[in-house]
């Protein structure tokens, strides 16, 4: 666990959606804390408030709700990425799911308040942070559309393409909730497909 590491593997991420100059990423820096969770430990739970936004280092968690006793899987985040209920986050309202950690987890944790501070002073982190949240929000368009156009199997193998790493590390049961694959179908599939 080195800090610059995780510094650098957070700025080269975020590079990927709008560059930062030294000063405004340098009093970003200055706000990060780090968090750790154990192993299956609810991060945030229905009602609760996100209050940071996650930038996770290490571990694997995942985002759902409960509905006429099942569980149902909306999302997972791993390194690097964002992590956290968007909704709560942004509005700083109680969350309407949870999110829980798959296994022992690292993260640098920057606050809503801070980041607002950071906002009014730096407005190339708002730019920022805005190009993620357009990111984002086609990325969920594009995930809506794909589980209400494609069949069990093609959701299988677009999601064997894009993120086959996954399969070993998160239990075979959520994913098929999140992909919306009935579990005995899911098996089938991964047993028929290569990955």
């Amino acid at each position: 666990m080195n800090l610059a590491n995780d510094h650098r593997a957070v700025r080269d991420y975020l590079q990927l959606f709008h560059p930062l100059e030294d000063g405004p990423w340098n009093a970003m820096v200055a706000a990060f804390r780090t968090r750790t969770y154990d192993r299956g430990q609810v991060i945030t739970g229905v009602g609760d408030v996100q209050r940071d936004l996650l930038f996770i280092l290490e571990g694997v968690q995942y985002s759902y709700f409960h509905k006429d006793d099942k569980s149902y899987v909306m999302a997972f985040t791993y390194p690097v990425g964002i992590s956290g209920i968007p909704e709560s986050f942004l509005s700083q309202l109680p969350s309407t799911y949870s999110l829980e950690t798959i296994s022992e987890t690292r993260a640098l944790a920057l606050s809503h308040s801070d980041l607002q501070r950071l906002y009014d002073a730096h407005p190339a982190i708002e730019r920022l942070f805005r190009k993620i949240t357009e990111a984002m929000l086609i990325a969920s368009a594009q995930g809506r559309y794909r589980q209400v156009s494609t069949s069990a199997e093609e959701r299988f193998r677009q999601f064997a393409a894009l993120s086959p790493h996954l399969f070993q590390l998160v239990p075979h049961k959520l994913l098929a909730s999140y992909l919306g694959i009935h579990p005995t179908n899911f098996s089938k599939l991964y047993n028929a497909v290569r990955i």
